[in-house]
């Protein structure tokens, strides 16, 4: 962006036309940057509670203070606990770039594995699945390619396609093929080729299919399989208890569409592919996202002009301190590919602090996070955060979640904070450095301030010896030799380089705590790296945990299908109290067939209640064609805003992804009727 100021007032921000991604345009969000700013219920001090959990009464207290009364409970806990009795929560809101490896920082020195992250049920089980084929997650090049698939995704509304959204249709206007495979009517879809309306919950399928007719056709990428992959004559026999005509039954998409779109992709090289987030929400979410990472390898689509490019690298200094971690501490659950990242999902963690199994956890720093609205089941969320010894919130607001704290902490937004930026794969070819423009207002503090002061307090001045994050960011640069300075004249561009695997010889594993080969130097078809914590080598399809198949005893009381409406102009549970979006999306709706909605007296507007095993919710009706009969589709997001409308009363937290955690909170039966 670029940013007004006068007197030290932000007073007008616009797009920045040489962006080679936006190419100066804007989304509702930059345009509104200004209120979000100043919001007049912006958090301004820190606060103490002083009645009841909920209660709303607080008392305005000091930073020391408040780091004192912080600090002196963790070393009380840690004390008759131990270090793993104290957890973290983080959040999107203050990005997930430098200022995600500051909480790491803390909880490896501390000694605590408990660092929690909503990662399970958005971007890393896609990069779990990369992960363990090939080694990274990969980003389109839309600019280039002869054909895109956008699977469960509808970039308009989207973090990473929201930036290149002209890109796609450029593209396509040029002549590239769209694919668009998602059961509801997005714009996207309106546009596409070939509109894949598939069964929610059937995307494994559907991939297992297309790779059954690529490889029985011969339509794959030989020479690339022969010299760059292992494992294909596995797969081959593998994808044979998937043919069209099976999986037709399964999907509710007809053999020749899936043919089609099958062999459109193959043939139309270059070709890219973007999985979106509603399959990270699904209790098979890497096997899901595997199956789309070896539909791009056996192409021969990897990191070639239009293809899904590997990132570019730069060396940089770790500052996570991963090897602190004392080696016999264990985290509270079994997810241990997440866990390389220092991070954990949420709901088992949840599970532990109601029933202090394998080991107690009495105190959560939350920090730029929801969790009592986030999470599947948020009824029981609130009931864990509730029972907790000491829960800290750091964020711009008094969400549901800081409502329910001993402690709530003011936080500067990325326009009162410099940071390193942190989604380096949407765009690998420039480093950029996110500049502070105005000071924060009142006494908020940026998220780095309050992990580099806490250190201290508790003991660790060795480990946090940085006086402002510039000198961190120096340190984390240092390999590359690049500085602040030079990033903050200008972004750093990174020359293109394709095939990056031909130089190096190998495929290499990145994770978050170093590099390491994969076993052969080559693309796991056959993984053995999940192999060996004892997951399934290939993915396989599981039918969701509640569907008209797996459940039909539930449709008698809960007929519907239930999914989630792509976003519009907010993201997560934020920004509702902007007025500007709030006038362009102002209500939490649930979208209904004419069919549906008829069987059920529904007017459009009505106010309706839907009810799933879970709970009950009230939310508008909005009738449409867009959504197939006997499916709902609900905007999410609104617990914060509108406490009545929060979909995940409904979502179910029982079963999960065995490698990344992830809940059904995309996924579920209910009803819909007029209140």
């Amino acid at each position: 962006m670029e940013v007004y100021v006068e007197d030290g007032k932000i007073v007008k921000v616009r797009g920045l036309p040489e962006d080679p991604r936006t190419k100066g345009a804007l989304c509702p969000k930059g345009l509104a940057a200004t209120q979000f700013i100043y919001a007049p219920d912006r958090l301004k001090y820190p606060l103490q509670r002083v009645g009841e959990r909920g209660e709303g009464k607080w008392s305005r207290i000091t930073w020391d203070k408040a780091l004192d009364i912080i600090v002196t409970k963790l070393k009380q806990i840690e004390a008759k606990h131990g270090a793993e009795a104290i957890s973290v929560f983080k959040g999107q809101a203050p990005d997930w770039g430098d200022s995600f490896q500051y909480p790491q920082r803390f909880m490896n020195v501390l000694g605590s594995p408990n660092l929690c992250t909503p990662g399970s049920v958005c971007h890393y089980p896609r990069v779990l699945a990369a992960l363990s084929t090939y080694g990274v997650k990969t980003s389109p090049d839309y600019e280039n390619a002869k054909c895109i698939i956008l699977w469960a995704t509808n970039p308009p509304g989207a973090n990473e396609g929201g930036l290149r959204i002209g890109q796609i249709i450029d593209a396509w206007e040029n002549g590239a093929k769209l694919i668009v495979v998602n059961p509801i009517l997005t714009s996207t879809a309106a546009k596409a080729d070939i509109w894949v309306k598939i069964r929610p919950g059937t995307d494994c399928a559907l991939a297992l299919a297309m790779l059954n007719v690529i490889i029985n056709e011969d339509l794959h990428d030989k020479d690339f399989v022969d010299k760059w992959t292992d494992g294909f004559d596995k797969l081959r026999q593998h994808v044979q208890q998937y043919p069209p005509e099976e999986v037709a039954k399964i999907t509710s998409i007809p053999a020749t569409t899936i043919r089609e779109i099958a062999r459109t992709y193959a043939k139309n090289k270059p070709a890219c592919f973007y999985d979106g987030n509603a399959t990270d929400q699904r209790i098979n979410s890497v096997q899901t996202a595997r199956a789309f990472c070896i539909l791009r390898a056996i192409t021969g689509n990897l990191d070639i002009p239009g293809g899904d490019l590997i990132p570019n690298t730069l060396n940089f200094t770790d500052l996570k301190l991963a090897d602190r971690m004392p080696k016999e501490v264990k985290p509270a659950c079994d997810y241990p590919l997440m866990f390389q990242y220092r991070q954990l999902p949420l709901p088992p963690v949840i599970d532990t602090i109601l029933s202090d199994k394998p080991y107690p956890i009495k105190a959560m720093i939350v920090q730029g996070g929801n969790p009592a609205v986030i999470l599947a089941n948020s009824s029981r969320t609130r009931k864990a955060l509730t029972s907790l010894e000491i829960l800290v919130v750091m964020d711009l607001f008094m969400t549901r979640t800081a409502e329910l704290a001993d402690i709530v902490l003011p936080a500067a937004t990325s326009f009162e904070r410099t940071g390193l930026t942190g989604y380096p794969a949407m765009r690998s070819d420039f480093v950029l450095l996110q500049q502070k423009v105005i000071e924060p207002i009142d006494e908020a503090w940026p998220d780095w301030k309050f992990w580099f002061e806490i250190g201290k307090k508790m003991g660790y001045q060795e480990e946090f010896p940085w006086q402002d994050v510039e000198e961190a960011i120096d340190e984390q640069l240092k390999p590359s030799g690049l500085t602040v300075a030079q990033l903050k004249q200008k972004p750093v561009f990174l020359p293109k380089h394709y095939k990056k695997f031909e130089g190096k010889g190998k495929f290499s594993i990145s994770t978050g705590i170093g590099s390491s080969n994969l076993p052969s130097g080559k693309v796991q078809l056959y993984s053995e790296v999940l192999e060996g914590y004892g997951y399934q080598p290939l993915p396989a399809y599981i039918e969701p945990p509640e569907s008209p198949v797996s459940t039909p005893e539930l449709l008698k009381d809960y007929p519907l299908t239930a999914i989630c409406w792509p976003r519009s102009v907010y993201v997560h549970s934020q920004h509702r109290n902007l007025p500007w979006l709030r006038n362009l999306d102002p209500d939490p709706l649930v979208r209904i067939s004419p069919d549906d909605a008829q069987k059920r007296g529904i007017g459009d507007g009505d106010e309706v209640v839907a009810q799933s095993p879970r709970g009950s919710i009230r939310v508008k009706a909005k009738i449409t064609m867009r959504v197939p009969p006997n499916t709902v589709a609900f905007t999410w997001g609104w617990g914060e805003a509108v406490p009545d409308a929060d979909l995940n009363k409904l979502t179910d937290n029982v079963t999960r992804d065995p490698i990344a955690g992830s809940t059904s909170n995309n996924l579920f039966l209910c009803q819909v009727q007029k209140s």
